[in-house]
């Protein structure tokens, strides 16, 4: 007795044979809609039976019409399963090579699109695929169309920020309520000028603090802290972390940590964004940690290291206390007997 491809029990009375099966009339139906198919054209996939309408590609869901490949039981147009299987570039959209590289926001691209600018504020190729292109200065500095989307362009909004910033700072103890800090946005000329270091000629400078000092007979007689230069148009959680380094250097002003060394006094500061950042659960705030855990310069990425590696000897406040007294970062020992 003939045995039900469908239902696996025996066939009693009228049934069919089909597909080199055989089935009850009932169960003969197609395999996606469930509808009878003894009237119906059909089409076959892996032994099952289909109306033609009915045989989809998993990866559009539109009809299988002519060519296709199998591919877990199932059939895919080509092009779907390329582009399911066998990711595409986000540059040029062209499947990628079996090497290649991925961002940290998840784009895969080609080597050969390394060539392209990358974003200074979120390290994304700046292309019109992935951030519909940015602008680009002509020192280096390049921002792309997702950040520009949430920039910091007024000076009521920097003003908010800057003010939001000095109570993160004194939520640790770096108090600057009653100090005057003015924000000033500016955009890349003003930023060079300002600058008193000779280092930002090879890298993008986005913020910095001003301030003069009058001496006399090789004394200072009076200091005064002129205002902070932030970059125009910064996204939002960047110009937030531009902001609480300058805020940190104002506060070594304001507190007459006078001559610091440029890595000690800059790897505090870095360190200060740093957290700040901790605080937070996005994915800016992961990428921003990461850049400045990575950091190659000599000035800012080894004085955060030696910065963090201070905390882990001291408290922040003995720790701000050792610096200005020793100048220097402690070792274990000097930590040790520290008081």
């Amino acid at each position: 007795m003939a045995t039900c491809q469908n239902c696996r029990k025996p066939i009693h009375g009228n049934g069919l044979q089909a597909l080199g099966s055989h089935w009850h009339t009932h169960c003969f139906n197609c395999r996606t809609c469930k509808k009878p198919l003894l009237d119906s054209s059909f089409v076959s996939f892996g032994g099952r039976p289909f109306h033609p309408r009915c045989l989809k590609c998993p990866g559009c869901r539109k009809t299988i019409k002519s060519e296709y490949i199998e591919h877990e039981g199932m059939p895919w147009h080509l092009p779907c399963y390329r582009k399911q299987h066998h990711p595409l570039c986000s540059v040029c959209r062209k499947p990628l090579p079996s090497e290649y590289m991925i961002d940290f926001w998840g784009n895969s691209f080609c080597p050969n699109h390394q060539r392209y600018s990358n974003c200074s504020s979120c390290g994304r190729i700046v292309c019109k695929q992935i951030t519909d292109g940015g602008m680009q200065y002509p020192d280096g500095l390049v921002i792309c169309n997702i950040c520009n989307l949430r920039s910091v362009s007024t000076q009521q909004q920097a003003d908010r920020i800057v003010a939001e910033m000095k109570s993160a700072l004194a939520s640790v103890g770096l108090i600057l309520h009653k100090s005057s800090t003015p924000v000033t946005l500016c955009g890349r000329d003003e930023l060079r000028e300002a600058s008193r270091h000779n280092f930002h000629n090879e890298r993008p400078i986005l913020g910095l603090a001003r301030w003069s000092t009058t001496t006399a007979g090789g004394n200072v007689i009076a200091r005064n802290f002129q205002d902070i230069l932030i970059q125009k148009d910064l996204p939002e959680e960047h110009f937030r972390t531009v902001a609480i380094h300058e805020l940190t250097h104002a506060w070594f002003f304001y507190n007459q940590y006078y001559d610091l060394p440029l890595q000690i006094e800059e790897g505090m500061c870095v360190m200060m964004e740093y957290s700040w950042l901790k605080g937070l659960d996005t994915k800016d705030a992961e990428y921003r940690r990461l850049a400045i855990e990575n950091s190659d310069d000599p000035v800012y990425g080894d004085g955060f290291r030696k910065a963090k590696a201070s905390l882990k000897l001291m408290p922040l406040k003995t720790l701000l206390s050792f610096i200005k007294e020793k100048g220097c970062f402690p070792t274990r020992w000097s930590a040790f007997f520290y008081h």
